[in-house]
């Protein structure tokens, strides 16, 4: 909770402090900004190989401490390259903490109570948004670089408060020696990921449903919003508010509704709400004097496929892992958030950047429907033992 405030803080931001404030041209910000998921990209396979073998709590702690460094470095920032080193800093912490936070979560709860919890996890993490989100708006002052310091000042220290926290979880996240040698003995790295199909089936679903739906979620929502369908930035902004509090306050209760559902029927049922969102947002594009209700009603629509998605995808992946490859299973998941993050926005900036909005519409619901169909065939094997 405390961790996605900080990161609420900055998130509305960053493009306004590092242009803006800091005059870095904007491609070089653009950069900045896909160097970080670039990165992450590199560093998770060696993330999930420590995670299995020292532990997932004392690599969540050291990737806790980095990035609350990398965070407060921020705040000295002047030029692209000092920003390039911090962004630095700032990935290879980054990059440790979700597959690190999952393992202990299974270690933590048994199968029946993952979806549940996972399903928590994102209510709180969109609710710590909104909240953080809401306190920089009262912070920020234009023209006042100083202003700016507080934000990443507070998210460099909740992730310090979280390692805090994270101290006195006891119990869990630790390898003995003992069980350090017997994963060396029995486990042949990451080609035992590999040699699982069906993990690899639930692997490509991923990336599609990432690519086509997540990624286009701020940078292609908002061009289309703004470009397309003639909407004012300010509405843009309610939009996302909307999406935001209605995961809050609803989560859970989707929850009680997923876990009646088949696993591949859950993950399609999701990329289908995506694609009617898609084309609620392609309607605002047409009837532009209805466009705020359709581009409200987009968020709407998406917020409830997040809903469903959140909690049945990671409880996927850790029923689909054996107990001593948990880290490397988590860390291959976060892989495709990463691809997502790189190759999305260059679809939808590239296609609507262009004037071809109707293309784009095409290729996000044509390739969530392709994922669609591969999710309900989907079947996961019985979960794995260490």
């Amino acid at each position: 909770m405390l961790s996605s405030v900080g990161q609420g803080l900055v998130f509305p931001y960053i493009f306004i402090y590092l242009h803006t404030e800091r005059g870095i041209s904007a491609p070089l910000v653009g950069i900045l900004a896909g160097y970080g998921a670039l990165l992450a990209l590199g560093v998770s396979p060696v993330v999930g190989s420590l995670i299995d073998h020292w532990g997932p709590k004392s690599v969540l702690l050291v990737g806790l401490v980095i990035s609350a460094i990398g965070m407060w470095l921020y705040t000295d920032i002047h030029n692209f390259q000092e920003g390039l080193i911090y962004a630095t800093i700032v990935g290879v912490g980054g990059a440790a903490l979700w597959p690190a936070q999952s393992a202990i979560a299974v270690e933590l709860t048994d199968a029946p109570q993952r979806e549940k919890y996972f399903g928590l996890q994102f209510a709180i993490l969109n609710l710590g948004i909104g909240i953080g989100g809401a306190l920089s708006s009262v912070i920020v002052k234009l023209n006042d670089v100083t202003s700016f310091y507080w934000l990443y000042r507070g998210n460099s220290l909740s992730f310090l408060v979280f390692a805090v926290i994270a101290l006195f979880i006891t119990g869990v996240g630790h390898r003995t020696q003992q069980e350090r040698e017997e994963n060396k003995e029995r486990e042949t790295g990451w080609i035992d990921v590999l040699r699982d199909k069906t993990f690899l089936v639930f692997w490509m679903i991923s990336i599609g449903a990432i690519l086509f739906g997540y990624a286009q979620l701020d940078l292609g929502f908002a061009t289309f919003a703004n470009l397309v369908a003639k909407v004012p930035p300010a509405t843009v902004g309610w939009a996302y508010s909307v999406n935001t509090a209605l995961i809050a306050s609803s989560q859970l209760l989707v929850v009680r509704y997923v876990k009646r559902l088949r696993r591949g029927r859950a993950m399609a049922l999701a990329t289908s709400l995506w694609i009617c969102a898609w084309v609620v947002l392609a309607l605002s594009g047409i009837l532009h004097r209805e466009a705020i209700i359709f581009i409200i009603l987009c968020q709407i629509v998406f917020a409830m496929g997040e809903m469903i998605w959140s909690p049945i995808t990671p409880a996927v992946v850790n029923e689909l892992a054996p107990d001593h490859l948990r880290g490397r299973y988590n860390s291959a998941i976060g892989i495709t958030w990463q691809i997502g993050s790189i190759i999305g926005p260059v679809i939808s900036s590239t296609l609507l950047g262009a004037g071809l909005q109707w293309i784009w519409i095409g290729c996000v619901t044509g390739g969530l429907l392709v994922v669609t169909i591969f999710a309900l065939r989907f079947r996961s094997h019985p979960p794995a033992t260490s």
